[in-house]
């Protein structure tokens, strides 16, 4: 077998044939990364436009939930004066009518 001295290898290496599969393999390894790269990427801005469409859903429920079901500090004062005042006129009623 003979010895390859440092010229011989580089001209094993440039050899037409090795060359090429060598190149090919280089081209084949990038063409891999980029595409799995590029799925990550698509991958990640399915996952965000999901996210955002949750989220955007959620707020949307909230604001609903607040439009019909919250009221402000003084709308519950008057509210709960009123029911005062209604339940002292049947409690006033109930005590002073009962025999009719």
């Amino acid at each position: 077998m003979p010895e390859l001295s440092r010229n011989g290898i580089w001209k094993f290496l440039l050899n037409r044939p090795v060359l090429n599969f060598i190149m090919a393999l280089l081209g084949l390894t990038a063409a891999y990364y980029t595409t799995i790269g590029s799925i990550k990427i698509q991958l990640a801005d399915k996952a965000e436009g999901v996210l955002v469409e949750t989220i955007d859903r959620k707020l949307t429920e909230l604001e609903v939930l607040i439009r019909e079901g919250m009221v402000t500090k003084d709308q519950f004062y008057e509210f709960k004066t009123g029911i005062d005042y209604r339940l002292g006129r049947i409690e006033y009623y109930l005590q002073f009518n009962q025999g009719e």
